[in-house]
């Protein structure tokens, strides 16, 4: 079991509160730049915190492989690292820059508006070599969400090795040789204990309701309109 995933899911929450900071924050503040700059950078570690978590779990490196092609492709993903780094190395922070060729259309977004939006500069989508004004709230959390499916991908396929509840299944120590012997003595109990449980279902049930739920659920749901499923509600 990946004990380091916490790392991930930490940066995962700190992503998602400097997103609604910004959110809630004035247009052309200094605030505004600030919890932009915070949000970009937690966003990006996103993916380093997962390598690093889940280094060594066999088949991660190939699972991980194909997912990153996924983020490659993706132009607004793209766009942010490249922020991230201007960021991080430069110190630029694009958050409420106009270019000339943009102020135009930004000047008349203003004209009637009841209160004024974050805004950025991104490549087009269709257009190769063009940009687009687009709000910045809108772009930020639908890279966050790009981010959150690739966890919640990572979770649902390796949900034994970053979810104690799943870990602690009996299908999952029977596959790896191990018994309810060796979960009682990896938790600190003696491995007699087993011998006095009513059943060794009921067993494996209690070990499992000793560990915390998947802490991500509540943005899986809110972000996704999914949740990882807990062993014991799942249909046989």
């Amino acid at each position: 079991m990946s004990d380091s995933f916490g790392l991930v899911e930490d940066k995962i929450f700190e992503a998602e509160y400097f997103l609604k900071r910004l959110q809630e924050s004035i247009s052309m503040s200094f605030e505004s730049s600030c919890f932009f700059s915070a949000f970009v950078s937690a966003s990006r570690s996103i993916t380093f915190a997962l390598q690093a978590a889940m280094n060594g779990v066999p088949g991660f490196s190939g699972w991980y492989e194909e997912a990153r092609k996924s983020l490659q492709t993706d132009q607004l993903a793209k766009y942010f690292v490249e922020v991230r780094n201007d960021v991080v190395h430069k110190g630029g922070n694009p958050l409420n820059r106009v270019p000339l060729e943009h102020l135009r259309e930004h000047l008349s977004r203003q004209v009637g508006a009841r209160e004024s939006s974050h805004i950025l500069v991104t490549p087009s989508s269709i257009q190769d070599e063009q940009s687009v004004l687009v709000d910045a709230v809108s772009a930020c959390r639908e890279y966050f969400v790009s981010l959150l499916v690739l966890i919640f991908e990572c979770y649902s396929t390796f949900r034994t090795v970053v979810d104690s509840r799943w870990y602690f299944t009996q299908e999952n120590f029977v596959s790896a040789g191990r018994t309810l012997e060796d979960a009682l003595s990896e938790l600190g109990y003696p491995p007699s204990w087993g011998q006095f449980a009513p059943s060794e279902v009921g067993a494996w049930k209690t070990l499992r309701s000793q560990q915390p739920p998947c802490l991500l659920n509540t943005l899986f749901d809110e972000f996704l309109g999914q949740v990882i499923p807990d062993p014991d509600k799942v249909s046989s």
